[in-house]
């Protein structure tokens, strides 16, 4: 029996590289993880990604916050993001603070904490360079816990 030619064997590894890239794109794009909130105005998207999932009432935790528009990511923002019960007309029992940009358009939330279930709505407020000189654009996300 006669071994593979140099040219059969180029094409086999070729087509098992190809293969492998093809499903380790695909295994991305299946472990992709989906915003746990979102809202958008003017242009601007911004999405929540919460670093304790599902999100619990009585646990401080940490949101990561992505703000994007038609050109990509929008780095350099300035977010003042407020929260409350809208139905029991008061606020958050802690107040989170952007601590940091952790990449282009990605910024930490600390201090998120939920006390009791019901309505919740979180209010961010947007300043961006391309905003300079006008009120923030104004992103309000309403959910449930």
């Amino acid at each position: 029996m006669k071994s593979p030619s140099l040219l059969s064997r180029k094409i086999y590894v070729s087509c098992t590289l190809f293969v492998t890239a093809l499903l380790s794109l695909f295994a991305g794009i299946s472990a992709a993880k989906e915003a746990d909130l979102s809202g958008a105005t003017g242009g601007i998207s911004l999405e929540v990604y919460s670093r304790l999932s599902p999100i619990e009432i009585n646990t401080i935790h940490s949101w990561e916050i992505v703000l994007s528009d038609a050109n990509g990511p929008i780095s350099g923002a300035t977010l003042e993001i407020v929260g409350g019960m809208p139905e029991h007309n008061h606020g958050m029992p802690t107040q989170p603070q952007i601590t940091e940009e952790l990449a282009p358009g990605r910024y930490l939330l600390e201090g998120v904490r939920f006390h009791m279930p019901g309505l919740w709505r979180m209010t961010a407020s947007i300043s961006t360079t391309k905003t300079q000189g006008r009120p923030p654009s104004v992103v309000v996300i309403d959910f449930t816990l």
